[in-house]
């Protein structure tokens, strides 16, 4: 049975059967970080802090904008600090994919796409 340690609650650990409930069941990818999983259909897919919703790329963004690990903590204040440092870790250890991902997440990336929603449906309200 996998077990992983729990940060935030000392002396806890994770089962593999409380990992897949904790995401109703859904398959949990783990990575070589241990508190960085992947869970289809939680975060679109990407990859999450382990325990939480809070995708790796949010983390990434702030830190990327100047905000220190403590500040982190204050922004997420039920994530310890391996978690914040592994998922820093994490973006570091898989460039590409957290690279195509922030970029993914930019307006400049949608706009065009919502752009040509629109001009769609106006043409199909227009027929």
């Amino acid at each position: 049975m996998i077990t992983r340690q729990n940060e935030n609650l000392p002396g806890m650990f994770f089962t593999a059967g409380k990992i897949q409930n904790m995401y109703e069941g859904k398959p949990v990818e783990h990575s070589e970080h241990p508190h960085v999983v992947k869970v289809q259909g939680v975060g679109g897919g990407e990859p999450i802090v382990l325990g939480t919703r809070i995708m790796v790329r949010s983390i990434v963004e702030q830190y990327q904008l100047g905000s220190s690990v403590d500040e982190l903590l204050w922004d997420y204040p039920r994530l310890s600090p391996a978690q914040i440092y592994d998922a820093l870790a994490y973006c570091h250890d898989n460039r590409n994919e957290m690279d195509r991902l922030l970029d993914e997440a930019i307006y400049e990336h949608w706009q065009p796409i919502i752009e040509r929603m629109k001009d769609e449906q106006t043409k199909n309200l227009s027929e």
